[in-house]
């Protein structure tokens, strides 16, 4: 009995203890599941697939031949050298620009360039006698270089060489000068139009105006009096000693050889005329000596720009010197027409380039001395100096219709006009250079050591005549 309340007591302390107790949810483990999936290997193949879309394309066109390059068969890797005549240092930077567009219009050809000034003479001649002169040489047509050089072979002629559409970029007139026996041997280059320069300073003092400047060249004795009388200084008048027969012509209207080119007849009266004129020039003591023999322009124009000389025959270009050297008479300069010979014509071209007879490339050699003197280089030239392109489209560009400003470029309304009527009217020469010399020996032994001119020219065409054939 007391065993079966012990028992009763247990249980209900057991279930009095669970009723206070709070009831706590049994903690279940989550149940593994392990999922078995199967995955078929699948094989990537790249696809090719064409799409075509539209697209705007930008096409440059191949360039075209340069329109300068007008000279075929220039040899690849040719090395040519360049002689000008007293350009460097002022048109430095014109040259060398030109040189580096003639290298774009011909590539692969490479350029020296070389500027002689007073020697230039006789270092063209000592490079040829040495048989390295240059392959294009600047000559002077008013000197007679062309014909000169061209008569001892050492050109090369250009009427083979030349295409007849590139020699029509030219006056007909220049292109046509300095002949010899009928072929061409130089591209007219840079033009200068005769005046002469007038220092009003000395000039005015005559009493003359400027419209009273001496027409022809028969009136330059009696102004050259005059200046001398009122002013004390001599007249700075230059003869062409190295184209004498050319300068007879021009002023003395002397025929200097036969038609037919047998016989020399350059002691003619009105040969005899023209020389006295200027051994009594001498005599009366009115004209520079020094400057009346010089083979050097520049020697004339440094009298004139030092102001110790009322008048200098040149071209327009050469203001630019008095302009450097004597700023103070620039002020005072004036321009007149340079008078005009017994001929009627004013003169002849003044530059060329020429091409060495002997060139070891002749082509590119052409090529670059037509360059120089195509319309775009003329025309370039033309607005850094007062010079006259050779050729007539340079005339075309509104540089010159403008109206003129400085002194330099009083002559570029009429210049085309000028330029056109540029023209060579001495015939041909045998042995010019040998006859010019015996020519320039007779007229020195007339001006100053008083032989009779008629006798000194007589005796000048008996050497003369020896010579041909």
């Amino acid at each position: 009995m007391r065993t079966k309340l012990f028992v009763l007591i247990v249980l209900v302390s057991i279930l009095l203890g669970a009723c206070a107790q709070p009831t706590q949810a049994p903690v279940v483990e989550p149940e593994k599941i392990i999922e078995t999936v199967v995955v078929e290997a699948t094989k990537l193949v790249e696809v090719e697939k064409t799409v075509e879309v539209e697209v705007e394309k930008l096409v440059t066109p191949t360039p075209g031949p340069n329109p300068e390059a007008v000279i075929q068969g220039v040899e690849p890797g040719a090395e040519i050298t360049l002689w000008t005549f007293w350009l460097s240092p002022t048109f430095d930077q014109y040259i060398q620009d030109t040189i580096a567009r003639f290298q774009e219009a011909y590539p692969g050809v490479n350029v020296n360039w070389e500027d002689h000034q007073a020697t230039f003479q006789d270092d063209l001649r000592n490079a040829f006698a040495a048989g390295n002169a240059p392959d294009v040489i600047n000559l002077s047509i008013s000197e007679g270089w062309v014909s000169d050089y061209a008569t001892q072979g050492l050109l090369m002629p250009l009427d083979d060489a030349v295409p007849q559409e590139v020699k029509d970029v030219y006056f007909p007139n220049l292109w046509d000068q300095q002949l010899v026996d009928g072929a061409h041997y130089q591209f007219p280059w840079y033009q200068g139009i005769q005046v002469d320069l007038v220092n009003r300073q000395l000039y005015d003092q005559t009493g003359l105006t400027l419209e009273e400047f001496p027409k022809t060249v028969q009136e330059l004795p009696e102004l050259c009096q005059l200046i001398k009388d009122k002013t004390g200084t001599l007249c700075a008048i230059r003869l062409t000693v190295n184209d004498l027969l050319a300068q007879m012509t021009y002023e003395g209207g002397v025929q200097v050889i036969s038609e037919d080119g047998t016989a020399f007849t350059f002691d003619s009266p009105d040969a005899v005329e023209w020389l006295q004129m200027y051994v009594d020039m001498v005599k009366d003591g009115v004209v520079d000596r020094t400057v009346l023999v010089t083979d050097q322009d520049r020697v004339g124009l440094d009298l004139f720009t030092t102001g110790q000389a009322a008048f200098y025959n040149t071209g327009p270009n050469l203001i630019r010197e008095v302009r450097a050297n004597n700023p103070g008479l620039y002020g005072y300069l004036a321009v007149v027409p340079a008078p005009v010979g017994k001929s009627g014509v004013v003169g002849k071209g003044l530059m060329a380039l020429s091409v060495k007879g002997d060139t070891a490339y002749p082509n590119a050699s052409l090529a670059l001395a037509q360059f120089f003197t195509n319309p775009q280089s003329m025309l370039e030239f033309s607005k850094i100096v007062a010079i006259y392109p050779s050729t007539p489209a340079s005339y075309d560009d509104p540089f010159f219709s403008a109206v003129p400003v400085a002194i330099e470029d009083s002559a570029k309304p009429y210049a085309k006009d000028a330029v056109s009527k540029l023209a060579d009217i001495v015939p041909f020469v045998p042995h010019k250079a040998d006859v010019n010399e015996i020519v320039l020996q007779a007229v020195q032994q007339a001006l100053f050591n008083n032989v009779d001119p008629q006798t000194a020219l007589s005796d000048a065409v008996a050497q003369a005549n020896a010579l041909l054939p």
